[in-house]
């Protein structure tokens, strides 16, 4: 669960997990620069080149985005010349793509380009670019520079090609990018995308102001959010050599309903907040609260360090795993409550849980809490036979869980995993130790009652392990 923290707005647009409009924080400032080269452009009838000053990391890329944004009334969606096109060939390029004229004003994004020592392939690229905007007032292509000496460089030869109609003077751009007063919220609205808070990854609000307080544009700040993260959580995951931890609660179909309440969708990565609040007067939610008071031993982080996940399984699911690679004894009791062996229907039942969706990289994107289908009496009957047991058979029904597992997503070579492998704390044990590609899973098998299918319930005992895990590799104080 590697958070990265995008400190260009080019990464937010190859971003798959991101939404760039929410991330656009409006600058007044910059968005009136824009609105100038409208009117810039209307009033020569025909469209000008603009370079963007400013240092690296202000916000000059983002400038241009947030204004087609802010501004749809008045500009087309951005038009970004792919920095791959040599160039040479962008003029043809242009020809190519740039859409037809409308009654809106388009903006088109020379970004990555800060030097080129082919004078002649600059020249006529000018040349072919005056051409190209004299008939189209409708456009203003921007480009961002940070080096002065190069942007004087473009603006000499640009006049020199189309003279002032093609770079006027109020073409030269200075983009101020938001004030510091508002970089708390473009973290915010990152961490709201990436569905985290400073508490998954220890840090305070007074780290991040201080991180404010030290740097000059909005892009180095988010760089040493980004490092802060990387020390934090992957630098410490690496050092200590943790494991991930997968949760597996086992129960009546209300199963995924409760665990619901305390996970994210898509992840399945438990939220620290609601495991405290659903069992707050247990002896683990109250430990909890206690390190809670720091950003370094905050349940949260804690989480966030050891990858830790919550995934389910619904009463046929587990009825047929022991039915099929169950001890004799178990499956012999199976068959006397109308339940026989049936590869077809324990691949079916295992294929519907968000276990075997979790593992095989499906990923479950929205969590519901509607049970669907109705269980019948006898496997109901079989699965409550099964947790009676599980004090006692605690490993062989997790073998058999794990070897039907393995059976339908080959990666999870529970065959070759260790089972009841000993934490070196209190006599406590991890249920499986169990490979999936590369990456080594800690399994912590609940299989609960009917009567004891809560959130409430489910919080304190992932609360009590996670506790014991925190000990373990120090990452908490006892």
């Amino acid at each position: 669960m590697t958070v990265k923290i995008p400190t260009r707005f080019e990464h937010i647009l190859g971003d798959d997990r991101l939404s760039s409009t929410p991330l656009i924080v409006r600058v007044p400032h910059d968005m009136k620069q824009f609105d100038i080269l409208r009117r810039t452009t209307e009033i020569q009838g025909g469209g000008i080149l603009s370079f963007l000053s400013g240092a690296s990391g202000c916000g000059k890329t983002t400038s241009v985005w947030s204004a087609s944004i802010n501004m749809s009334d008045r500009f087309e969606p951005v038009l970004a010349v792919p920095a791959t096109v040599p160039l040479r060939e962008i003029a043809t390029w242009l020809e190519g793509n740039v859409p037809a004229k409308t009654n809106k004003s388009l903006l088109i994004l020379m970004d990555g380009r800060e030097a080129s020592d082919d004078t002649v392939g600059l020249r006529q690229f000018m040349a072919a670019l005056n051409q190209f905007l004299r008939g189209r007032p409708d456009v203003i292509v921007c480009w961002p520079t940070t080096n002065d000496d190069w942007k004087q460089e473009l603006i000499s030869m640009a006049r020199m090609v189309g003279g002032n109609s093609l770079t006027p003077t109020s073409a030269n751009v200075t983009i101020s990018g938001p004030p510091k007063e508002a970089w708390n919220d473009v973290l915010e609205r990152l961490f709201i995308q990436l569905d985290q808070r400073l508490e998954d990854l220890g840090m305070s609000a007074e780290s991040i102001a201080q991180a404010i307080s030290e740097h000059e544009t909005v892009g180095d700040f988010l760089g040493v959010v980004r490092d802060e993260i990387a020390s934090r959580v992957d630098m410490v995951q690496l050092a200590q050599d943790l494991p991930e931890i997968l949760f597996v609660v086992t129960s009546t179909s209300a199963v995924v309903g409760e665990a619901n309440r305390l996970r994210r969708a898509g992840t399945m990565v438990l939220k620290a907040e609601e495991l405290v609040g659903y069992s707050p007067r247990s002896e683990s939610g109250k430990w909890w609260q206690e390190r809670n008071k720091s950003p370094q031993h905050h349940l949260a982080y804690v989480i966030s360090l050891f990858r830790a996940k919550l995934v389910t399984m619904t009463p046929s699911s587990v009825v047929y795993s022991i039915a099929e690679y169950g001890p004799e004894d178990m499956r012999t009791a199976l068959r006397d409550k109308g339940i026989s062996k049936s590869p077809a229907n324990a691949d079916t039942t295992f294929q519907s849980t968000d276990f075997c969706k979790f593992i095989n990289g499906s990923g479950v994107n929205e969590l519901t809490s509607t049970i669907k289908g109705k269980t019948s009496d006898s496997v109901l009957n079989a699965y409550a036979h099964i947790q009676q047991l599980s004090a006692r058979r605690h490993k062989v029904i997790n073998q058999a869980i794990c070897a039907l597992a393995e059976k339908n997503v080959p990666a999870f070579t529970a065959s070759q995993g260790t089972f009841e492998v000993d934490l070196g704390e209190q006599d406590t044990y991890a249920d499986a130790v169990i490979s999936l590609e590369e990456r080594e899973l800690h399994l912590e098998f609940h299989h609960l009652s009917d009567a004891h299918c809560k959130a409430a319930s489910i919080a304190a005992y992932i609360m009590k392990k996670l506790r014991v895990y925190a000990n373990h590799y120090n990452i908490t104080p006892r």
